[in-house]
């Protein structure tokens, strides 16, 4: 019976941890990136006077997301990270709302003129040994 139970114990666990998601690693580069921006809506948020709770009630995410976000882990939702520094005043892309229409429509220029689909030529394989 104890054996059983052991097997039942160590299946679970096994199961457990190949369902868990497992973090994509990260350069270095994007670390920085979203520990930077992470203290900056900190800095933001406290030059406003607003506290974590207070955030965290404007975005509708815990008050331990908020803390993850000025942390900068990546465990946070992009969606979030952005309308947290939208809410502390903190520009994404442009200064204005004129500015970033602008860069909107060139961008949708670009991609106008620029392949739906990028695809990498097939190499036939020649395993004939």
């Amino acid at each position: 019976m104890l054996s059983i139970l052991y097997t039942i114990c160590i299946y679970v666990d096994f199961n457990a941890h190949i369902m868990m998601k497992q973090p994509l690693p990260l350069s270095n580069s994007t670390l920085s990136v979203l520990k930077t921006l992470g203290a900056m809506i900190k800095a933001a948020r406290l030059e406003r006077g607003m506290s974590q709770a207070e955030l965290s009630e404007r975005l509708g995410v815990s008050r331990y997301t908020v803390i993850a976000l000025e942390k900068g882990e990546s465990k946070v939702g992009v969606g979030t990270v952005f309308e947290a520094a939208t809410i502390v005043g903190i520009p994404l892309l442009a200064s204005d709302r004129g500015e970033l229409n602008k860069l909107a429509t060139t961008v949708a220029n670009l991609t106008s003129i620029l392949p739906e689909r990028s695809r990498r030529k097939k190499v036939a394989l020649d395993d004939d040994f």
